[in-house]
Parts: C-alpha cells; sequence; structure tokens
C-alpha cells in the first residue's frame, strides 16, 4: 500500500516540509482556480443578518511544544469545548520520534468567550507532546514508522498517511460525539498531497479515544474504515444534529479543487457509519438515497461550519472562500436553503509572509444572546513552520 503522489484537493494542499506555510502557497494555487472557474459564491436572497461589531479577541493559548496547527473544529462534549486540529508542527519529538503529527486536539472547561477563551489542555504522552485525536491503523502507523526518518527503512522518505479531523457534532441521546475525517496519502515535497475518502468515528468517553469504523466489504480498497470515496463529495466538511437528524454537509470532492459547492446529506446520528442509511438532497425539496443525486446547497470553502443561530431563527454558514482573507457568512431558514448571498463578516489579519486565510470557522457552544455575538476563529502562519490561531468575536444583528 502506498500513498497517491498526486495533487488534486487544495484542503490536501499541506505539504509535511511547508505545513504553514501553506497560505504562502495560496494565491498561485487559487489563481489557477479561478482561471479554470472556480466560482466563489451563488445567487440567492438576501442574508438575514448584518454585521455591527467585530473584536480581534488574540491569540488561543497552546501548549509550547506546539509550533503550529491548522482547522480547529470545536464542539461541547462531555462538559469540555473540544477542538480538533490537523498536521500539528512540535519543537521536539514526541514519544515515538516525530515532530509532525497528522492532527492533535485541545480541550478547555471555559466556556466563556467574552473576554478570551483559557484554559486549554492537551492529553501529552510521556515526553509531555501533545497526542493525536484519532487513533491510526496498525498499517498506517507500521508504514509511517517505515518511512520516517533520514534515512528511513523504505523509500520515498517523508511519506506518510495523515488522519485530518473534520466537523465534531455530539448526539446528547447517545452521550457520544461523532468526529468526522479524511485518510490523506502524502509525499515528500510541496503539495504532494491526496485524500482518498472521508469516514466518521464515534467517541464514547471523553477519557477513551474515538474509534474509527471498519466495513466489510469496504467501500474504499485497503481502506475499510472510509465511507466515501475520493471522487465523491467532502462529507464532514460541517455537520449540525437539528430535531434528531444528523445533517453533513461536502464542499468539494477530493479529485477536484475547483469545485467549493457545498452538498447536503441526513442520517439518524445512530446510523451515521452506516452509508446505506445516508440520504442526500437532490433539490427541489427531494431527497434521494443515491449520492449522484446530491445537488450543490451554496458555494463555501473546504473547511467550512453551519449552525443554528436561535437569535436569527435560522442556520448561518461560515467560511472563507479561496483566494481572500475575508471571512464570510449565508444565513438560510432551513439546512437545504434557500441559502443566501454571502456577506463579508471580516477581513482576516494578513499571514507573515503573504497568503491568505482558509480556515474560519465559527464556534456555537460559545454564542451569547443566542447568537447575536458569534465567536470564529482562523489560524495564520507567523514564519516558517509555525502559526498561531486566533479568535475573533462578530456582533449580528437583524434587518429592519
Amino acid at each position: 500500500m502506498t500513498p497517491s503522489s498526486s495533487i488534486r484537493n487544495p484542503r490536501t494542499l499541506l505539504s509535511g516540509v511547508t505545513c504553514f506555510n501553506r497560505a504562502r502557497h495560496r494565491v498561485s494555487v487559487f489563481a489557477l482556480l479561478a482561471i479554470s472557474g472556480c466560482s466563489l459564491g451563488s445567487s440567492g436572497p438576501a442574508p438575514d443578518v448584518a454585521i455591527t461589531k467585530v473584536t480581534d479577541m488574540g491569540t488561543i493559548a497552546t501548549n509550547p511544544r506546539i509550533l503550529g496547527r491548522d482547522g480547529g473544529y470545536s464542539a461541547l462534549f462531555q462538559g469540555y469545548s473540544v477542538w480538533l486540529y490537523g498536521d500539528t508542527f512540535l519543537s521536539s519529538p514526541d514519544a515515538e520520534g516525530r515532530g509532525l503529527i497528522s492532527d492533535s486536539w485541545s480541550f478547555t472547561t471555559d466556556l466563556n468567550a467574552q473576554d478570551g477563551i483559557s484554559g486549554f489542555q492537551e492529553r501529552v504522552d510521556a515526553t509531555g507532546a501533545p497526542t493525536m485525536i484519532l487513533p491510526e491503523s496498525a498499517i498506517e502507523q507500521a508504514f509511517n514508522a517505515a518511512h520516517s526518518g533520514n534515512p528511513c527503512q523504505q523509500q520515498p522518505c517523508g511519506a506518510r498517511w495523515a488522519l485530518w479531523p473534520s466537523a465534531i457534532v455530539v448526539d446528547t441521546n447517545a452521550n457520544r460525539a461523532l468526529i468526522f475525517y479524511k485518510v490523506v496519502s502524502a509525499m515528500p515535497g510541496n503539495f504532494n498531497f491526496q485524500s482518498v475518502g472521508n469516514s466518521v468515528a464515534s467517541w464514547q468517553n471523553f477519557q477513551d479515544q474515538p474509534q474509527r469504523p471498519t466495513l466489510n466489504p469496504p467501500i474504499v480498497a485497503d481502506h475499510p474504515d472510509l465511507l466515501f470515496k475520493e471522487d465523491e463529495p467532502n462529507f464532514g466538511t460541517a455537520a449540525f444534529i437539528r430535531s434528531g437528524t444528523l445533517f453533513v454537509y461536502g464542499c468539494g470532492t477530493p479529485i477536484n479543487g475547483a469545485d467549493k459547492g457545498c452538498r447536503l446529506a441526513k442520517v439518524a446520528p445512530a446510523s451515521a457509519q452506516d452509508r446505506s442509511a445516508w440520504m442526500y438532497y437532490a433539490g427541489s425539496g427531494k431527497w434521494s438515497s443515491s449520492i449522484a443525486d446530491a445537488a450543490s446547497v451554496f458555494n463555501g470553502g473546504s473547511i467550512s461550519s453551519v449552525s443554528w443561530n436561535d437569535y436569527l431563527q435560522g442556520y448561518v454558514a461560515v467560511y472563507s472562500p479561496p483566494f481572500s482573507q475575508n471571512v464570510k457568512m449565508r444565513t438560510s431558514p432551513n439546512p437545504e436553503g434557500p441559502w443566501s448571498n454571502e456577506i463579508t463578516a471580516f477581513t482576516a489579519m494578513q499571514p507573515v509572509g503573504g497568503g491568505n486565510v482558509y480556515d474560519a470557522i465559527a464556534h456555537s457552544e460559545y454564542n451569547v444572546g443566542g447568537g447575536q455575538t458569534m465567536f470564529i476563529s482562523y489560524s495564520r502562519s507567523t514564519g516558517a513552520f509555525t502559526s498561531e490561531v486566533r479568535l475573533v468575536s462578530v456582533g449580528l444583528s437583524r434587518p429592519q
């Protein structure tokens, strides 16, 4: 089993060497996407929201062993606000000798973000280094060990399997969390990344590790945990549970970097790991059991959040579109739409050395006034191999 070296998905443009310099590469990458016809928006009704105040809350404190990481999906799970991140650079090797881990996580009991969020902790290994939230399979672990180091046991050195978390949702009826993720084949060099598919892990107890499913027969050869293939939508880009139904958005497909269309699926939370139970929105108020019928409901970002907002009495999507420093919002009365035109919530701070923001995410567990004030995070490069995650509060009003 050898990782693919093809280069097709902007979300996977994250080099094991230049992880948090990837924002610097966004200009050239997304210029190509613009030339190829990538749509940065879609027509729709006027948004049911106006921005009244934007406050930069500063950086989110992290373990000093962490040089940088991106992502930051979060949810309130068993008393903790849990935040999930992608590739994470370490200042010194962890217990397995790694200076780069493909995912990490932090948690805090501070549930009031009005003066910032403090008290973040990481579960650490014997060296004090942060641990991964998603467990590697035995095959992935063996492959990564054989290709690590210089020299390594097997060529090419630096090849690895990576697990990148996406949305996390909490099924309160089952007292468990569901963590969406993608499995990524990473080869040495810039931009040599390819997602081979998406899935969802079940997290029953905060003290234990989430469990990836095992499908028999597998949907993706050599990856029995994956629910969706590389030529299918990135389901897990955003997700939430409403009235007992799990709604999941898949924005784009791994093999088509120009595709930013967000498809919508629904399933009972208890059946989230059973693909045959999923239904896909086909447009015109219709749902289909065939993924081929899945229709785009809006254009967003490959990292996004969608959440219910009590203040607006509707749904709010937050994301950063390609080739932009702007963080965007859309609103809708229903998960499937009609979704509004996008508005700019705020302009993010420029990454050091240039580039763009790509991972703006709202954290609905921190909403104030039912969502009249929302809190949004994004990461930005601060130098070679380093980055920070910043928090921004956004005040909303209903248009008169």
